[in-house]
């Protein structure tokens, strides 16, 4: 099928998953500055912030099963309307206990809509179109989460008017869902997800995820904490953020193309290393009182770099697992990055409440330094295989449908060995 047919059928749930990204990006920031506003310190936004990653680990396994139930629309209908709800209520109660269960149900929420669309992507997408329309769908993730951050700029954060447009723009995704005559694919319910074998097999692929979760959670919910903290005013904590965020289109593709000529490891290491560098020039930034251009810049050379990790380690995961288990290593992976966004708002958060706002960055370089080195230390290591060909993947989102079905082959491939050894056991037993 045609790429152009494929997206004709594809275009409602596109634009749906666009208001919803759109939405997110805008709440995600303004929440964090709203915590910094009503008086929470640096550690309590960071574990406010942090539980929405959790959710989303614990929707990646149990959103599914919702989908499974009612049906991809219905799903989409009621996951929808739960985000769109919870803007409201964070408006209406400032609670941190109250926050933290919005942010889980949010997270599980948010899950539970990306299996919807990744599945339905991919029973629509075939093989000689597959990574065109996925392309497009990491283009969406990063233009609307990067364009959310200037909606900061129509009102004060202080405020109602932007917690009511988050909801708004919720809504509005369930429209063209609703309203298409596509229909929807039918998922089974998932399985076991095993982390152990991508681990053995490429420890540097699953850390390199983790650092990516630990790197990207922490700047994307702690980042307009920093902005405010270093004197920016409302449309240069906007600009910050977007620059950070649109940042990661630049690189991908260049970066991406050197891992697949030279050692995928080395490449992974100095990106790191550039990372690290980066995080080392905000910090000073941050303490000398530099201009807010030079803060701007830094921020889009930040994204451009930290973006391409997640992909860089997918990349080399792939390298070395073994190819019929393409979906559990991508499920690993993913695995890997939920639980360093899980624990990366905590942890930059306790560090920005010690060192100030430069703690976010000084947290951030540490963990990127700490992957070069790594990284560094293994690229040695004989490659036993070809190197499977690099494809960028969208860090900024926990992809959870890629769990789903990398759980649910897993479960598959488990009962096709028992049946087989089954079967063996018979035929020795019959032949006695």
């Amino acid at each position: 099928m045609p790429v152009v047919d494929s997206l004709r059928q594809l275009l409602a749930l596109l634009l749906s998953y666009g208001f919803l990204l759109l939405a997110n990006g805008l709440f995600t920031t303004l929440l964090s500055l709203r915590g910094g506003l009503e008086g929470f310190s640096a550690l309590l936004t960071g574990v406010v912030m942090s539980c929405y990653y959790l959710g989303l680990f614990l929707g990646a396994r149990y959103a599914a099963l919702v989908v499974n139930q009612v049906g991809h629309i219905r799903a989409f209908g009621v996951f929808a309307s739960l985000l769109s709800v919870t803007p409201l209520i964070h408006m209406l109660l400032v609670s941190p206990a109250l926050w933290v269960v919005l942010r889980v149900v949010a997270g599980f929420s948010m899950a539970g809509l990306i299996v919807v669309t990744e599945s339905w992507i991919n029973a629509r997408a075939e093989n000689s179109n597959r990574g065109t329309i996925l392309s497009i769908y990491m283009f969406i993730n990063y233009l609307c989460a990067g364009c959310a951050q200037l909606l900061l700029m129509l009102d004060d954060p202080g405020g109602f008017r932007l917690f009511t447009l988050a909801s708004i723009v919720f809504s509005f995704s369930l429209i063209p869902v609703l309203l298409t005559r596509t229909q929807a694919p039918l998922p089974e319910a998932p399985g076991a997800l095993k982390i152990t074998p991508v681990l053995r097999a490429s420890p540097v692929g699953f850390f390199g995820a983790m650092a990516a979760g630990l790197i990207n959670a922490s700047f994307y919910t702690m980042g307009p904490l920093f902005a405010t903290g270093v004197g920016f005013e409302l449309d240069d904590i906007s600009l910050f953020m977007a620059l950070g965020i649109l940042g990661g289109l630049a690189l991908q593709t260049p970066i991406g193309k050197l891992s697949d000529r030279i050692e995928r490891r080395a490449v992974i290491a100095t990106v790191g290393l550039g990372v690290a560098l980066c995080c080392l020039t905000l910090v000073l930034l941050s303490r000398s009182g530099m201009t807010v251009n030079g803060f701007l810049l830094g921020s889009f050379v930040y994204g451009s770099l930290s973006l391409t990790l997640y992909s860089l380690s997918g990349a080399h995961a792939n390298d070395w697992g073994d190819p019929a288990r393409r979906m559990q290593t991508s499920g690993a992976l993913l695995a890997g990055f939920g639980i360093g966004a899980v624990v990366g708002p905590l942890l930059a958060g306790w560090l920005m409440g010690w060192m100030g706002p430069s703690g976010l960055f000084a947290f951030n370089g540490a963990v990127a330094l700490a992957l070069a080195l790594f990284a560094l230390a293994h690229a040695f290591r004989p490659r036993r295989r070809a190197k499977v060909p690099f494809v960028p993947q969208p860090a900024a989102q926990f992809t959870s449908e890629q769990l789903y079905n990398a759980a649910q082959q897993e479960r598959e491939q488990e009962a096709a060995t028992a049946a087989a050894d089954g079967g063996v056991s018979e035929g020795r037993d019959s032949g006695r």
